[in-house]
């Protein structure tokens, strides 16, 4: 089961790359710990893709989904259907490559490979991201209504923002260079600091 208090792992197996894939989907706008559970539950053990695969061929995906509570069953059960049978290499597919798929936007798959592979850089422009950089930018004289609510879902808004999100984070570490920032740990920190609030 994924622990969304531990989500880096740039040692996944395949099957934990799935299973982390699918967390990454089903867990956007939802509690993290409650949609684990779920995708646990709905999982049952089995290898996911191949599991999906079954599912589909027996065109039962949708019901599956709602035995379990996911949630969004249209657009999960398309969207597992599809990711499933893509036959893409989760080790080494670019972020923007995920985003074909319904359900995954830039931030789920900038979420997916930041804390799926090694020395990635991405700004996972979640609420709670992007709450810590209204109060971070108050402060710097940016009115609070300027930094978006929700991820923007334009690509030019996202790496406008996405660019600011990364002088804070330097600037709250002190630096502008020197030892390398772990932007995983970055991200999972102000999540767990968020979240706690």
């Amino acid at each position: 089961m994924i622990d969304p208090n531990d989500v880096t792992d740039p040692a996944r197996s395949d099957r934990q790359l799935e299973e982390f894939l699918l967390f990454c989907i089903v867990v956007a706008g939802k509690n993290a710990d409650q949609q684990a559970r779920k995708l646990e539950e709905f999982l049952q053990g089995h290898e996911p893709f191949a599991f999906i695969r079954s599912l589909g061929a027996k065109g039962i995906i949708e019901e599956r989904l709602e035995r379990v509570k996911l949630g969004k069953y249209r657009l999960l059960g398309e969207s597992f259907r599809r990711i499933a049978c893509a036959g893409l290499d989760l080790r080494s597919c670019p972020w923007e490559a995920l985003t074909q798929f319904p359900g995954i936007g830039m931030k789920t798959a900038k979420f997916f490979v930041l804390h799926s592979r090694p020395c990635e850089m991405h700004g996972v422009l979640d609420t709670h991201v992007l709450a810590w950089m209204r109060e971070r930018l108050a402060s710097a004289g940016v009115r609070r209504t300027d930094v978006p609510r929700h991820s923007p879902q334009d690509r030019a808004t996202y790496f406008f923002w996405e660019t600011v999100y990364f002088g804070l984070v330097l600037a709250r570490a002190g630096r502008a260079g020197g030892e390398p920032i772990n932007w995983a740990q970055v991200d999972l920190d102000l999540w767990k600091e968020r979240r706690a609030l």
